[in-house]
């Protein structure tokens, strides 16, 4: 809250401190077209950006950047952070109260940010855009105040959160560069053609939808608690990955023991954290091109691609050696023994389809399970013949 409210007071304070040039007749027209341009865009864009808010769990790009950015170009200092507090007035009203996640107070912060934002960059730009040199610096001085002062607010106010998971995502980032290059294209067609600047108002309104379908996908194909694929897009990756491989594949199931236990003992949000952390070791311990989904309940799997018998079961030994190794803190408490039992199968000599592998890796586990937990089992291999030091038989817990 400090951090907030120094923020609204300084966005408050700098266009009294510093005015900057004197308005003109032109200034007014464009601050004018300006904010009737961002309030039609806004408009038209209504449902996406309600969706976009909805489902957004980081700070994410909204359009206003392309009308502040022109305003900053174009306009005094005092003009354009007039424009961006009514532009954000109105999304407010119009468009995000609606929203249950949207907060009036972050708006107001949100707001603040933006009149910060656009200062900085009437005050390293000056004058209107004598070319690309200056709008390019401005376009830099736009991206990087905005992200430290949003980066600083959500920090504070979610310290678990690391800085890579706050600055967003890559397609983010460059959704972010393409409205600032959008607002010097309005600032030009302004300044030379302003009859021309309804043409800005469409691609505005299209352009974040892309990010929108993205944000979606996203959501369809992750499991919501632990973020591996859902059972169903494993499936459909898993199967075109079999259809094309040319040797063969390894399977793993995996099983959290005694899960119900951690649930009964610690509570269930406590137990899906538990959930979260397996899935985060399960996924660093396997190459990015490997498939890790959520099978249900307590159940995970994994498609291993291209490698030996020997690889597929190290790499069982390395997650469940992994886990052993894990503590887990939910609301001050700590959950520690946590273990896993895992089946190892390998396609295509457990069976020519998918699901015969997935059988024969079910099989393998619940064999680990019934013999005590904690350990490594390889499908169509007798205990006689199980070598320890290959690594297909886990060590017994002490």
């Amino acid at each position: 809250m400090p951090y907030y409210l120094a923020l609204e007071l300084v966005a408050i304070m700098l266009p009294l401190l510093l005015p900057g040039r004197a308005t003109t007749e032109q200034d007014w027209t464009w601050f004018a077209v300006l904010l009737g341009a961002a309030v039609v865009q806004a408009e038209l864009s209504a449902q996406a950006e309600r969706m976009r808010r909805f489902f957004a769990s980081n700070p994410h790009v909204n359009m206003t950047s392309v009308w502040l950015f022109a305003a900053a170009l174009l306009l005094p200092l005092y003009l354009a952070c007039a424009l961006a507090l009514l532009m954000y007035t109105h999304l407010w009203w119009r468009v995000w109260r609606s929203v249950p996640r949207v907060r009036l107070y972050r708006v107001v912060c949100s707001a603040a940010t933006a009149v910060l934002t656009v200062a900085a960059v009437v005050l390293v730009v000056q004058v209107p855009p004598s070319g690309l040199p200056a709008m390019a610096l401005g376009g830099v001085t736009f991206m990087v105040v905005n992200g430290v002062l949003v980066v600083i607010g959500f920090r504070l106010h979610h310290p678990s959160r690391t800085i890579t998971s706050l600055v967003g995502s890559w397609a983010e980032n460059v959704l972010e560069a393409a409205t600032l290059c959008l607002g010097g294209i309005t600032a030009v067609l302004l300044a030379d053609h302003p009859a021309f600047i309804g043409l800005m108002v469409l691609p505005v309104v299209l352009l974040p939808r892309g990010e929108l379908g993205r944000e979606l996908h996203m959501i369809a194909v992750h499991d919501h608690k632990t973020g591996v694929l859902t059972v169903g897009e494993w499936r459909r990756r898993a199967e075109a990955e079999l259809a094309r491989a040319e040797n063969p594949c390894g399977v793993l199931m995996i099983d959290v023991d005694h899960f119900k236990r951690i649930n009964d003992t610690y509570g269930h949000l406590a137990g899906d954290a538990v959930l979260a952390a397996v899935a985060s070791t399960v996924t660093s311990e396997v190459r990015n091109y490997d498939l890790v989904g959520r099978f249900g309940g307590e159940e995970f799997v994994v498609l291993l691609s291209f490698a030996s018998d020997d690889h597929f079961v190290d790499v069982a030994e390395r997650i469940r050696h992994a886990v052993e190794r894990l503590t887990v803190s939910h609301s001050g408490t700590v959950i520690e023994d946590i273990s896993v039992s895992v089946g190892v199968a390998v396609y295509p000599r457990s069976g020519p389809a998918l699901d015969d592998v997935l059988a024969a890796a079910d099989k393998a586990m619940y064999r680990a399970k019934n013999q005590g937990r904690n350990r490594v089992r390889a499908a169509l291999t007798e205990p006689d013949d199980l070598d320890p030091t290959r690594g297909w038989v886990a060590a017994p817990p002490p």
